[in-house]
């Protein structure tokens, strides 16, 4: 196994560093064997009969509001232009990144301002973690996801001279009135520095949300309850 190292990492979560103080990772990690491959950038998606919403749906609508986040979270609507980059961000591949093994490459979701809408918040509590909810519309199934995350429990990640390692576990998913559901822990590590997201993922006629926390280390959730709340307003929200 190759071992490669940098001295700074390019910050996971970019964007929601710069909205919300994210906590970034840097230092050396382990590489996995494999042949790398970069990591899509999101786009357009095809139709696909019987999964893709009908045109006419507006994701604002099937959204959730900055009010709708829990006491403590102060949510700020992600623009446009770093959707991409948020969306990559939370399938675990940052945009511009190379994956190792190639087959752990994400498959692309819609990232533009008509098919996708992200807000992040970080809590005000001390053990407070980051806090975001993104609504998107996506002719993938959410069982496509769920089996990629099962086939890839951990690949790296490579990009501006420096390598994460990515482990996901998938976990029980979390009661919900939804089509698809599925819950997944992404651990992030390079070095010493180690960030940890939980995810509750839900998708009901090609309207999928993705509800998550992220805080350094590599503990639990810091604030569980707030994810929970936030999760089953944004998936009765996306069923409209």
């Amino acid at each position: 196994m190759s071992r490669v190292c940098s001295a700074r990492m390019k910050p996971h979560w970019v964007v929601l560093v710069a909205m919300a103080a994210a906590v970034s990772v840097g230092g050396c990690t382990s590489a996995v064997s494999g042949d790398p491959v970069a990591a899509p950038v999101s786009a357009g998606s095809t139709t696909s009969p019987g999964a893709f919403p009908s045109q006419d749906v507006d994701v604002r609508e099937k959204s959730v509001t900055a009010a709708d986040f829990p006491p403590g979270y102060d949510a700020t609507v992600v623009p446009s232009g770093d959707l991409a980059a948020v969306l990559a961000d939370t399938a675990g591949f940052p945009v511009g990144s190379m994956v190792t093994p190639s087959t752990c490459a994400p498959t692309p979701l819609p990232a533009t301002s008509d098919e996708a809408m992200a807000l992040v918040a970080t809590g005000a509590a001390a053990n407070a973690g980051i806090l975001s909810a993104i609504t998107v519309l996506t002719d993938s199934p959410l069982s496509e996801l769920e089996a990629q995350l099962e086939a890839c429990p951990t690949y790296t990640t490579t990009g501006g001279g420096a390598t994460a390692t990515v482990t996901t576990t998938v976990l029980p998913p979390s009661p919900a009135q939804s089509q698809e559901s599925l819950a997944f822990r992404r651990v992030t590590a390079s070095g010493a520095m180690t960030q940890t997201m939980t995810g509750l993922v839900a998708q009901n006629d090609g309207v999928r949300v993705y509800v998550t926390v992220m805080a350094p280390g590599s503990g639990p959730v810091p604030d569980g309850a707030a994810l929970d709340a936030l999760y089953t307003t944004a998936v009765a929200r996306s069923r409209g």
